[in-house]
Parts: structure tokens; C-alpha cells; sequence
């Protein structure tokens, strides 16, 4: 056991201790003070008798609390705990009866007088306790002790077992999001894949040697796409550097037909954005931005801070699509739909995702999320378990 549980330990057997004395003590006060507020005894007469009076329970807290937490009143339990209480209720009160018994005779109290006002005062408000009452009351406020500890004890262990079912609840929640989360992007890996693979297809027979090249491109990428697979988040340097290895591949198709610009600031490098968050937005733009035109086509990068908030911008010059169809999800396809459930599912409602026609003309995705450097907490999801 290191320093720290040692620590711990200490510190929980201090708070237990601590709060039996705390309850011994407020049973103390709240039978003494009714006794010494009329004036008719004094505070140390009346703290000596509450004192004396509930002088076994200060053993029998810790075993009554131990009780309730270890045999809590539940459905499944209902008549076996229910039963036990009842039986340790009675020999509680079976062991208080037992020992003023025992200190009566030690004493020689044949009748046991509570402490009261003077004579002639007493003499007014009538006999006085005989022991069969006061064994009667004695008794009743074991019995309302005992239930009232219990009860706090049950209340105790609900809230705890309200607390471990939302911790339960939320990481199921979590391991549930992450599973999600892996699932768009093993997506999007086989969509980028057949695309490019088309892509130099349509090369094989005009021109081998792009061809050739592109294929030793893609094995490089893909490499890269692989070692990232476990990190939901990476800098802002490592998306662009895959973002520039994926354009070589597409500048051998197009050739010149292609210009791509980067506006992104040195300091925004290291800000974290979701893995594989621009590649299909660029692949966006070439499709539907550069592919159908026979002239040069330019593909924008953009990212700036927006006070806590990341703006990523990925535009294009190209004539865009129709009206009708901007907003269609049948027409975003896997890449800008995925794309918009892996922000939701990491960010919630502190991402925006949206798109349309740029100006004066092309296509334009605009995300938006928080700005932060340390990475939020996804748990890696491999086999169904969560690490």
C-alpha cells in the first residue's frame, strides 16, 4: 500500500470515527437540553444523565450503520434484512434493558426517578417514573434510534447507487459515442480509397507513369491513415500534412487544372481538429468543384481563431451545385454526412456544421468548433471494450 491510500485510509477511518461521535453526541444534546432548559437541573446533571442514558449507543452506532449498509432494504432482500433489523432492534433494546437493570440493583434504585423539578413542583405534575415507564420509554427511543439510522443509512446507499448508475450510464454513454465515432471513420477509409483507386484507374492507360506514382502515394497515405486509427483528434500541422500527401495524388490527375491555396496561421498549428476532418471536404471540392470544369480550378484551405472557437473553411471556385440539391443529404454523400455526426458526436452543440454556395461563385463547407489543445476524452473502443 503506497503513501497516498495509506493516506486515504486514515482519512476515511478519522471521518467514521468523527461522525459516530458526531451522532452520539447530538443524541446527548437532544436529550439534555429539554432537561436543563426548565431550569429544574442543572447542565452537568442533565449532560451526566443523557450521557448515562445513552451510553451504549455509542457502541451500537457503528454496529447498526455497519448493519444497514451491508443488508440495505431492497426488493430482492425485502423480508430477509427487514427480519435481521428486527432482531438486532430487539437485542439492542434487549441489552439496554439488561444493563440499567444490572446498574439499578448495583444502586439499589428500586423505583428510578428521571431527573425532575423540586418537590413541591414535582408534587404538582405527579408521581413520579416508576421502572416499568421508564423501561417502556427507554425502549421506544431505542426502537425510534434504531429506525431513523437505518433510514439514514437506506438514504445513503440510494444516493450512492443513484450515483453509480449514472456514472454507468454515462460511461456507456461515452463507450457508445466512441464505437460511433470509429465506425464514420472506418467509413470514410474505404470511400477515400475506392475514390482514389478510381482515380488511377482512369490514369493506367494515359499516362503508366502517373499512374505508377500515384499508387506509391496511396501506399504512403494510407500508412499514415492507419497509424492515426486509434486518435479520434490530432493537430492541425498533421491533418494538412495528410491533406498535402492526398493532394499529390489528385495533382497528377489533374495536373494544372488544380491549384490549391492554404491560408492557416502559424499560431493555429497546434490546435487539436477531429483526424481526417478536411480530406473529404477537399475531396468535395475537386469532385464537384474542378472535375466537371476543363479550365484551372481552385481549391481554398482556410483556418482562423474566432475567439474560442476554431473556423475551418474549405471552398472552391467551381459552379457549385443547383439550389435543389445544396441541401440534400442524398447528394452530400458519406464524406460530408460523416463529417457532420463525428463533430456532433465529439463536440455536441460547441461545433456548427454548414455549406452552400461561396462567393462569388464555387461551394463552401464552414466548421466551426472549440479551440483547446488538450485532447477530449473519447474512450478508445477495441473489441467492444473500453479503454
Amino acid at each position: 500500500m503506497n503513501q497516498t491510500s495509506g493516506n486515504r485510509l486514515f482519512a476515511r477511518k478519522v471521518a467514521i470515527v468523527a461522525t459516530v461521535l458526531g451522532l452520539w453526541g447530538a443524541l446527548v444534546l437532544l436529550f439534555a437540553v429539554p432537561l436543563a432548559l426548565p431550569g429544574s437541573v442543572s447542565w452537568p446533571q442533565a449532560l451526566s444523565f443523557a450521557i448515562s442514558f445513552w451510553a451504549f449507543w455509542l457502541l451500537f452506532l457503528p454496529a447498526v450503520a455497519w448493519l444497514s449498509f451491508r443488508f440495505p432494504i431492497e426488493k430482492s432482500t425485502l423480508l430477509r434484512n427487514i427480519s435481521l433489523h428486527l432482531l438486532a432492534c430487539l437485542l439492542v433494546v434487549g441489552t439496554n434493558r439488561a444493563a440499567f437493570k444490572a446498574a439499578a440493583r448495583i444502586f439499589r434504585a428500586q423505583p428510578l426517578e428521571a431527573p425532575g423539578p423540586p418537590d413541591s413542583i414535582s408534587a404538582r405534575r405527579g408521581p413520579p417514573v416508576t421502572i416499568s415507564v421508564f423501561y417502556g420509554v427507554r425502549a421506544v427511543l431505542d426502537v425510534m434510534v434504531y429506525g431513523s439510522l437505518v433510514c439514514l443509512c437506506q438514504a445513503i446507499t440510494n444516493f450512492r447507487s443513484s450515483q453509480e448508475r449514472g456514472r454507468r450510464a454515462a460511461e456507456l454513454e461515452a463507450r457508445l459515442t466512441s464505437a460511433k465515432l470509429q465506425a464514420l471513420r472506418m467509413q470514410i477509409n474505404p470511400h477515400f480509397l475506392f475514390n482514389t483507386l478510381n482515380s488511377i484507374a482512369a490514369l493506367v492507360y494515359v499516362n503508366p507513369r502517373a499512374a505508377d506514382e500515384m499508387l506509391g502515394d496511396l501506399s504512403g497515405l494510407l500508412r499514415r491513415s492507419f497509424d492515426s486509427m486509434d486518435e479520434q483528434e490530432v493537430s492541425l500541422a498533421q491533418e494538412l500534412e495528410f491533406i498535402r500527401a492526398y493532394l499529390n495524388i489528385e495533382q497528377k490527375r489533374f495536373g494544372e487544372r488544380l491549384r490549391v491555396e492554404q491560408i492557416v496561421p502559424d499560431e493555429l498549428m497546434k490546435a487539436l481538429v477531429p483526424a481526417l476532418i478536411l480530406q473529404p471536404l477537399v475531396e468535395n471540392a475537386i469532385r464537384h468543384g474542378i472535375e466537371p470544369r476543363r479550365g484551372p480550378g481552385l481549391v481554398l484551405i482556410e483556418a482562423k481563431r474566432d475567439g474560442q472557437q476554431l473556423h475551418l473553411t474549405v471552398r472552391d471556385d467551381g459552379s457549385g451545385l443547383p439550389d435543389t440539391d445544396s441541401n440534400s443529404s442524398t447528394r452530400r454523400g458519406i464524406g460530408l454526412a460523416n463529417t457532420q455526426a463525428r463533430l456532433q458526436g465529439l463536440y455536441g452543440r460547441d461545433q456548427s456544421f454548414s455549406f452552400g454556395k461561396a462567393e462569388p461563385q464555387g461551394y463552401q463547407v464552414d466548421i466551426r468548433l472549440p479551440f483547446h489543445l488538450e485532447p477530449i476524452h473519447v474512450p478508445n473502443v477495441s473489441n467492444g471494450v473500453a479503454t
